[in-house]
């Protein structure tokens, strides 16, 4: 069945919502088995939209969704991001669903955060805010083509979903707004993302196994990542950090990542095995951002710590990074607080061009989270930006115990580092480690020149 939003007298204004419109058409595409309601062009006020089974939402050329101002305009959503459990765009249980078309959505994030940014370089959002789009248990899904910008939380969250294709799709953030991922795939399988432009102030595409309800639960496995350009304030292709359960069977290639902090990282926490994953053919550009962010522009980063002394961290485990070149600030940074818990790494072919920066923290490397002592297994600011009273030092912030070098690895176990051109400034710059290699407890580490 083919319906446009026109047939049901939208205002179209911009400012007159019109949600009912909305919500009307896309039932009446799911009573009568489906199709697509293609919505033409012109400046829509909208409030959270339910979508069905076998339904597309195709957004035509010069089509503008502007969100509501309202937090209780949105759809509940089972997941919680943060404080977040609304949704603009929320499916839940449904098959063959689909978002698609040249048209934008606006996340009106204005309306959402403070005017101005304070001393973390972030803008303070309010207390609760919507996600843009958010399936949960969802097979067959289809994002395609439509552009995104000034999401006021995570923009897309797919959460125990299978079958997903996620092409073309461009998110554009405000790079002062915190949790504005572009893309969490959330204990999903079967997962193809390419050809997707993304910048944001937090992380790029985020991989993760979160804790959710029973029914949303599950490992993450079977993603492809491939022909993608990333920016990124926090990291512009993140695995974890949070880690209930396994996530494996992951490929990433063909992408370019630029003006961001981490490029990519690998962070164990909360039980899960990360493991069999390969990034090849990628190009980086890393440089230090706000102390806020986690990082201090590492161009690869694995770390396993706890977050709750209870839990055993996962292990990172079967990882090849193989034909990388880019500029970075910082170093390739493996470590492991659990010795062992880091093994049968592969950095090949990787070619890295350090760069001197103005940041006074150019030589550390940063552990977060949890790191604050006054709340050891919290989230949130208290451990994402939290000053020792003593030293005024942000926790979890350390300086390289040699200096800078080019590759850190600290208990890791069968790391193999071959055919790697690491360039540094000549002379050195006072302070940086003089070995290209600083490796700290770590056994059956193999270096090929």
């Amino acid at each position: 069945m083919q319906l446009t939003l026109s047939q049901f007298s939208p205002c179209a204004d911009g400012i007159t919502p019109d949600t009912t419109c909305f919500q009307r058409a896309l039932d009446l595409l799911a009573e009568r088995g489906g199709g697509t309601l293609t919505v033409g062009a012109g400046r829509y006020r909208v409030g959270g939209l339910r979508l069905h089974s076998h339904c597309r939402l195709h957004l035509a050329s010069g089509a503008l969704l502007i969100i509501s101002d309202d937090y209780h305009d949105f759809c509940p959503v089972q997941s919680r991001a943060e404080c977040s459990d609304r949704a603009f765009l929320y499916a839940a249980g449904a098959s063959d669903i689909a978002v698609t078309g040249d048209g934008k959505i606006c996340g009106n994030s204005a309306s959402w955060f403070a005017a101005s940014a304070d001393e973390m370089g972030y803008r303070q959002p309010a207390a609760q805010r919507p996600r843009i789009i958010v399936m949960e248990g969802c097979q067959q899904v289809r994002l395609m083509d439509f552009t995104i910008e000034d999401a006021p939380m995570w923009t897309i969250h797919l959460v125990a979903c299978q079958q997903i294709k996620v092409q073309r799709v461009t998110v554009r953030n405000d790079l002062c707004l915190a949790n504005t991922d572009a893309l969490d795939i959330d204990c999903c399988q079967q997962v193809q993302i390419s050809d997707c432009d993304f910048s944001a102030a937090d992380d790029g595409i985020c991989l993760k196994t979160a804790r959710h309800t029973p029914a949303l639960q599950q490992p993450a496995s079977q993603i492809v990542i491939n022909n993608c350009l990333i920016r990124s304030k926090s990291c512009a292709i993140k695995i974890g950090t949070e880690t209930a359960f396994d996530i494996e069977d992951v490929t990433v290639s063909n992408c370019v990542i630029y003006q961001s902090n981490r490029g990519i990282g690998l962070v164990s926490r909360d039980g899960g095995n990360l493991r069999r994953m390969i990034f090849s053919n990628i190009v980086f550009d890393c440089h230090t951002a706000h102390p806020c962010h986690w990082g201090k522009a590492d161009p690869l980063y694995i770390s396993v710590r706890y977050r709750d002394p209870a839990i055993e961290p996962g292990d990172v485990a079967m990882i090849q990074f193989r034909g990388l070149t880019g500029c970075a600030e910082g170093a390739v940074n493996f470590h492991s607080e659990p010795y062992g818990k880091i093994h049968h790494i592969l950095v090949s072919d990787v070619q890295l061009r350090q760069t001197f920066s103005q940041s006074a923290e150019q030589g550390f490397y940063d552990i977060r989270p949890p790191c604050n002592p006054a709340s050891p297994v919290g989230s949130g600011k208290d451990n994402a930006w939290a000053r020792d009273p003593l030293t005024q030092h942000i926790w979890g912030v350390e300086p390289y115990p040699a200096g800078l070098p080019a590759l850190y690895a600290r208990g890791v176990v069968a790391l193999r580092v071959r055919f790697c051109d690491f360039l540094r400034p000549q002379p050195l710059p006072d302070g940086w480690c003089p070995q290209h290699l600083w490796l700290d407890a770590c056994e059956g580490v193999t270096v090929d020149e």
